[in-house]
């Protein structure tokens, strides 16, 4: 590709991972949906599904998608026309919440939670292909740049649009306060994705490929293959390992509150404090990611992780929780910046990063379940010390499975021309 070329994916990749998340602050997952759900007169049971559905609806797709993906030379036909039915699902909320919402708020709630769910399924779809086309379309050093400066920026432009959609709430009436806040958030990410379009994706240099399998059988392949790869399968358990790290993070806030005495003021507080740390963490880790990989972003993450539950359990002081809560958020950006741009780099060819992200993500799927629901048995059953406890010593074993016994990808790309014997490529196994 030319120069040009590489600026205008760089670019079209940019903003899709600024418009994204920005979008997608607009009906937050951990506001804006669980309120809205509140207000329908949804049970507890039904709001703690949306993080079960989003979980479930990510991971388990990508193997079918991968098997469609193969033998594909292009795959960005494939991302648009996923992503697009993708957030016309999610725009669907707004219909159905002007038909239902006042009239007949249990067929609303059906309506949120079904329309959620393909949303999430889509998702999961076109995650593959988005993540095949990154591998191709931006070089490695630039790729952690550009995510942690996607996500410094959202961040920002994030605390306003969550002022705007307040103001709306307050203003409209309900169920028209919400419509509008799903009509915007769609607006803002179908204008992420049509630039797609206009990428300049390289064919994948093996075309000439046997007809697609059954997901099925591709999914035996593609496991197959990618638990061959001794460095991928020690970063998979690190990572694994790591979720009981993360755990301890949205407990912070709540062990404040139940514990020290914090009040709302604090907890504003603690917001802005979460904010401003994803804000200057995430470009720096991108930048350590481009240049020393992402495996050092990785354990840059699983230190903070430590040090933030560390600190908890050291000083049971507001000031700590202060500490934590920054640490926290850096390592939370780490695993954002790199997490899955790490899996796609065990990969020996581009023609195999849909197996090696779909693989992965079915791999973490019941860990990143389970973490949260211990973290929250524990504090109840032991309290919060243990848990805190517990996400220091994950943090710890994360750190030391990434350093001692998983390589750098791109050191070993470098270090030879050909992957190495045990990075077989699910074509030829």
């Amino acid at each position: 590709m030319s120069v040009r070329d590489d600026r205008i994916n760089y670019w079209i990749f940019l903003g899709d991972c600024f418009g994204f998340r920005l979008g997608m602050s607009i009906v937050s997952l951990s506001t804006i949906m669980p309120l809205l759900l509140t207000t329908l007169g949804a049970s507890n049971l039904v709001i703690g599904l949306l993080s079960t559905l989003a979980t479930a609806g990510e991971s388990l797709p990508g193997t079918l998608a991968a098997a469609r993906l193969r033998g594909r030379p292009l795959k960005k036909w494939w991302l648009l026309k996923v992503c697009v039915v993708e957030r016309l699902f999610l725009l669907s909320n707004a219909v159905g919440l002007m038909l239902f919402a006042r009239t007949r708020p249990h067929l609303a709630v059906a309506w949120v939670l079904t329309a959620w769910t393909m949303c999430t399924v889509f998702s999961g779809l076109c995650i593959p292909a988005y993540h095949s086309m990154l591998a191709r379309c931006v070089a490695p050093e630039q790729r952690g740049g550009m995510i942690g400066w996607g996500g410094a920026l959202s961040g920002l432009a994030g605390v306003f649009a969550a002022q705007a959609a307040g103001v709306v709430l307050v203003r409209l009436p309900f169920p028209q306060n919400y419509a509008v806040l799903f009509v915007a958030a769609f607006i803002i990410l179908i204008a992420t994705i049509l630039p797609f379009a206009w990428a300049r994706e390289p064919a994948d240099a093996v075309t000439a490929v046997p007809a697609i399998p059954r997901s099925r059988s591709f999914g035996s392949h593609a496991f197959g293959a990618v638990l061959g790869n001794r460095g991928y399968l020690f970063a998979a358990a690190a990572l694994a390992v790591m979720a009981f790290a993360l755990m301890a993070s949205a407990f912070y806030s709540t062990y404040a509150v139940r514990a020290l005495g914090a009040d709302s003021v604090d907890v504003a507080r603690f917001a802005s404090v979460t904010v401003g740390a994803g804000v200057v963490s995430f470009p720096l880790l991108g930048r350590v990611a481009d240049k020393h990989g992402h495996k050092r972003t990785l354990q840059l993450a699983a230190l903070c992780f430590a040090a933030a539950a560390g600190a908890a359990l050291a000083v049971p002081s507001l000031a700590a929780v202060y500490v934590s809560l920054v640490l926290a958020g850096a390592g939370t950006s780490g695993i954002l910046v790199s997490q899955n741009v790490i899996w796609g780099e065990f990969a020996p060819t581009a023609a195999d990063v849909p197996a090696y992200i779909s693989t992965s993500m079915l791999l973490m799927m019941p860990f990143r379940a389970l973490a949260p629901a211990l973290a929250g048995w524990m504090a109840d059953t032991w309290g919060f010390p243990a848990m805190f406890a517990t996400a220091l010593v994950a943090g710890v074993v994360a750190l030391s499975i990434l350093h001692f016994a998983v390589p750098e990808p791109r050191t070993m790309r470098r270090a030879a021309a050909a992957p190495p014997t045990h990075a077989r490529s699910f074509r030829t196994a």
